[in-house]
């Protein structure tokens, strides 16, 4: 599409554009505004700068005949060859501070708008944002405060710039990429001139791809008062072993399906899914090429809820058969999860329909995890300090059941009270924006896949395409997800969301600088009153730090480290106690001092001088760290 065609359409909108006339290309040129701009109107080309295809600061119309030659010129030698359907475009020239404006259709998140410093060094600076064309005024500030420019915001070098002026016009773009047949625009640059917006040398790739359909679940995932694990084994390295067991101490009525069993775990094992009473969700761990006939069967029998453990589809390459899968979940209005996945847990129900080994505790956290390894470390984990979860859901190649799916569903979990994901491809991007805004609860996402080389390691284990790390990321955090850079902080961040101000004790000042530098960007540093800094002193070497951190020297022992508690401790959220390895320092009475007090969380830097402190934190479960880094991460 042309640029003047471009223009007439951007008028739709009320999108501003510079006073323009086209020419034939042998037609003499004339226009009544100076100083203007001459280009090549052409579909033939780019970038017309690369070939001399843009001449500016044009003055007057001997001036302007004078460019079109040179022009004709720079484009002969680049091998440009024209025709009676190119033409010359005057424009008058605009001055004034250049944004750019674009919009891609995303594979995952369909329209996407980017927004950021315009020029031509664009593609170096990449001071961009990324605005879904959903976004309300809130979030699009959100993301243009990403940006470097957005400190130009409320004035700049003695101009004012209105960040509102901005947002209006970028509302506008989002309603012409949406109703427009567009794959793909820029306009570089968007020029920022006498408090208005004018956009200037624009492109457009026509044809939007078809949309990928969303159908809303209507059953809940979480009904599971009836329960048949379909491959249940006496086979004690079989998934189906584990399932079984897993699911024998729910309050929910287990049955199990196996045709060479008569009893399982004292309970009767059903030959054939056809014999089974009515059930309402199927566990479903057989080999991957009786999966949709037994679905089948269970669909007749009213079952809703399906969870495939079974693996060897799209992953392995058999996406016909996760295809068939998907088509009757959207037919008969049912849930699957999964397939290659390792289950799901319901606290409500105390049903355990995973094969993790770790014990699992009820709690508040809603687990959603794409894969089964990361889940069964993070629940690991969780399971060694008791931290407990109300639901988890493991998604695997989700045929079906998706991010969207599981974020609207937690929403209605009373016993949900916070979302934790670990996602490594997304699909229906504009759904989980939605879900995410629309969440009563907070979501914490750590989003996998941010090389080039993850984002093949993502496909090959799930069968998903990771999609670009920093839209995904920004995208949500906009629309109100916390990103974390941690998987552990999914299940550690829980236990300190509501902590405001941070104390660092510790006996040596470099790591509490460091440290410092590290929470500021999550939480305050707790300010010292002089009353606190008074009782310290007497306690303290007189070259203490005075402050926070409390530098408590680098002689100090368990004694000096317990006083120092005892006096921060009744005024602080979360006390990070840095532990460093001197010659007088006494490792194992420290770590004992430290568990006497519950919100502390220690961190013992070093290795070999800390093996038996280390033990007795790890036997006690208290929580403690080896990283600065990683310690600041749980913030």
């Amino acid at each position: 599409m042309k640029e003047a065609q471009i223009y007439e359409l951007l008028s739709k909108y009320e999108i501003k554009h510079p006073k323009y006339k086209v020419f034939k290309i042998d037609e003499r040129l004339e226009f009544d505004t100076f100083p203007c701009v001459l280009k090549i109107h052409t579909n033939k080309i780019s970038h017309k700068t690369d070939v001399g295809g843009v001449e500016t600061g044009i003055p007057n119309n001997r001036s302007l005949n004078a460019a079109k030659k040179r022009i004709l010129t720079s484009l002969k030698k680049n091998g440009v060859v024209l025709d009676e359907n190119d033409e010359f475009i005057v424009e008058e020239e605009i001055k004034g501070f250049e944004f750019f404006i674009g919009g891609i259709f995303d594979e995952i998140f369909e329209e996407v708008l980017l927004f950021g410093k315009g020029g031509v060094l664009i593609e170096i600076e990449k001071d961009i944002c990324y605005i879904d064309t959903k976004a309300d005024d809130e979030e699009i500030k959100k993301s243009i405060k990403k940006t470097k420019i957005s400190k130009m915001f409320p004035a700049y070098r003695g101009k004012n710039f209105d960040m509102d002026l901005v947002v209006n016009e970028i509302k506008k773009f989002q309603r012409f990429f949406e109703n427009e047949d567009i794959k793909e625009f820029d306009i570089n640059p968007l020029i920022y001139c006498d408090n208005r917006l004018i956009a200037v040398d624009a492109r457009i790739k026509p044809k939007k791809p078809l949309k990928k359909e969303f159908i809303p679940k209507t059953a809940s995932l979480f009904e599971n008062k009836n329960v048949a694990v379909i491959g249940a084994t006496d086979k004690k390295e079989k998934v189906g072993y584990a399932i079984a067991k897993n699911a024998l101490k729910s309050n929910s009525k287990i049955y199990f399906v196996n045709p060479r069993l008569k009893k399982l775990f004292n309970k009767k094992v059903y030959k054939t899914v056809e014999e089974l009473p009515a059930i309402d969700t199927a566990v479903i761990a057989i080999p991957s090429g009786y999966v949709i006939e037994t679905i089948t069967k269970l669909i007749k029998k009213g079952c809703k809820n399906f969870i495939v453990i079974s693996a060897g589809f799209k992953e392995a390459g058999n996406k016909k058969s996760e295809d068939i899968l998907k088509e009757m979940a959207q037919k008969h209005n049912i849930n699957i999860v999964g397939p290659n996945c390792l289950g799901i847990y319901n606290s409500n129900n105390n049903l355990n329909l995973t094969f993790a080994k770790s014990k699992i505790y009820k709690g508040n956290i809603g687990l959603i995890s794409q894969s089964g390894a990361v889940l069964t470390a993070l629940l690991d984990k969780a399971s060694f300090y008791k931290i407990g979860f109300s639901h988890i859901v493991s998604m695997g190649n989700m045929s079906d059941f998706n991010f969207a799916n599981a974020i609207q569903e937690l929403n209605t979990q009373k016993s949900c009270e916070i979302i934790a994901i670990y996602a490594e491809g997304l699909q229906y991007g504009k759904e989980v924006l939605k879900a995410v805004r629309n969440s009563k609860k907070p979501v914490l996402l750590f989003k996998a896949g941010k090389s080039k080389e993850a984002k093949k390691a993502a496909f090959s284990h799930t069968g998903n395409i990771a999609g670009n790390y920093e839209m995904i990321t920004s995208l949500l955090e906009t629309a109100g997800a916390e990103i974390k850079s941690s998987t552990e902080s999914l299940i550690f961040n829980p236990q300190f969301r509501n902590v405001k101000d941070i104390t660092i004790i510790t006996n040596a000042g470099g790591p509490g600088t460091i440290l410092t530098d590290l929470i500021i960007k999550y939480k305050n540093l707790k300010k010292l009153d002089q009353n606190t800094v008074e009782k310290l002193n007497e306690i303290l070497p007189p070259n203490w730090s005075k402050n926070n951190p409390v530098d408590i020297i680098g002689d100090a022992t368990s004694k000096r480290y317990k006083k120092a508690l005892k006096i921060l401790s009744p005024i602080s959220d979360l006390i990070f106690v840095i532990v460093t390895p001197q010659f007088m320092t006494d490792a194992e009475n420290i770590a004992k001092t430290i568990l006497n007090y519950k919100n502390t969380v220690a961190i013992m830097l070093g290795k070999d001088s800390f093996k038996k402190a280390n033990k007795i934190l790890e036997k006690n479960k208290k929580l403690y760290f080896t990283s600065l880094e990683e310690a600041a991460k749980i913030l």
